[in-house]
């Protein structure tokens, strides 16, 4: 009695899965549900869904990484080189550098990216006056 348990009970091995489809299609099931949910290549999402929170984590966190990496190639390299401080002060200023350049370049794509419509208001025109009348 294979499937029974110790009282000579018929087990029924269920799985919960009875009424789903077999996992033989999981990848295009997969695949149908980036596409509903707006991924397109492997998982990642496109900037246009990005809140804009997200963004601003983003760039605070390439800026940060960017001085962090700096620091630690200047400490150990100064720690191999027995120079300290010079080369940590000398790559946290490369690190900000690199930070400010991964910003700069971050948020050019983003305008570049950006879609401007004829309702949205870009501020004053040229022909506009000043609250003073010039």
């Amino acid at each position: 009695m294979p499937n029974s348990d110790k009282n000579g009970t018929e087990k029924s091995h269920s799985t919960g899965l009875e009424n789903q489809q077999p996992t033989s299609d999981l990848g295009a099931r997969i695949s149908a549900a980036r596409k509903k949910g707006g991924f397109d290549q492997k998982g990642s999402q496109t900037s246009e869904h990005m809140t804009t929170h997200a963004k601003a984590a983003r760039l605070g966190t390439e800026f940060f990484a960017a001085i962090i990496v700096g620091s630690a190639i200047g400490y150990f390299a100064d720690e191999a080189l027995g120079t300290t401080p010079w080369l940590l002060l000398v790559m946290v200023l490369v690190g900000f550098a690199a930070g400010v350049l991964n910003v700069v370049r971050v948020t050019a794509q983003w305008n570049a990216d950006a879609v401007i419509t004829p309702d949205m208001d870009m501020g004053p025109e040229s022909d506009d006056e000043d609250e003073d009348g010039k």
